[in-house]
């Protein structure tokens, strides 16, 4: 997907910007950057925990890369990344998108706390209208579990897939080695 983000904030920053005149275009580009690259990193399944623990390992004048990658042994990498001076992090991609999974649930009950507080202290015209509000959060709630135990399920399928490749090939390059 890219930066699309980023390039779309930094765009439109500049854009509503332009009614400032110089400084505008400048101080509208550098805010768009910013919103579209926190969407980037929200998009991205980066979470806050890897971020911090990146920018206390990062030094001036060097760089990151982010990437996601589909490895069955991590040593190829690390060992390449050590040989140039670099830090490798990994996190699980069933680690990230359970935290994401956990923020979008965490923000639906907020959510739904609040209309139901808001419910107990509203005029009996808006109960109904407020009710209906609370229905969809619970509906929307109930689905967003069902798709976070979905993802776990499936997560949990594929890692036992991974282990059973990786077994086969540890027995066989034992049959290799034994014969």
């Amino acid at each position: 997907m890219g930066p699309l983000g980023a390039l779309t904030g930094t765009a439109l920053g500049s854009l509503v910007g332009l009614l400032g005149g110089p400084v505008g275009v400048a101080l509208g580009a550098a805010a768009g950057l910013g919103a579209g690259a926190a969407v980037d990193l929200h998009n991205a399944r980066i979470s806050s925990d890897f971020v911090a623990d990146v920018s206390k390992t990062l030094q001036p004048k060097k760089v990151a890369i982010v990437a996601e990658v589909e490895e069955d042994w991590i040593t190829p990498v690390d060992t390449r990344m050590e040989t140039i001076g670099g830090t490798v992090f990994r996190r699980a991609l069933s680690d990230v998108e359970d935290t994401v999974d956990d923020e979008d649930i965490a923000a639906i009950k907020a959510d739904l706390a609040q209309m139901k507080a808001e419910h107990a202290q509203a005029r009996a015209d808006r109960q109904a209208k407020i009710q209906a509000k609370i229905d969809q959060l619970n509906s929307k709630l109930q689905s967003q579990l069902q798709k976070a135990k979905d993802q776990r399920q499936a997560a949990e399928r594929d890692a036992q897939l991974k282990l059973d490749v990786l077994k086969a090939k540890a027995k066989a390059a034992a049959a290799k080695a034994g014969t």
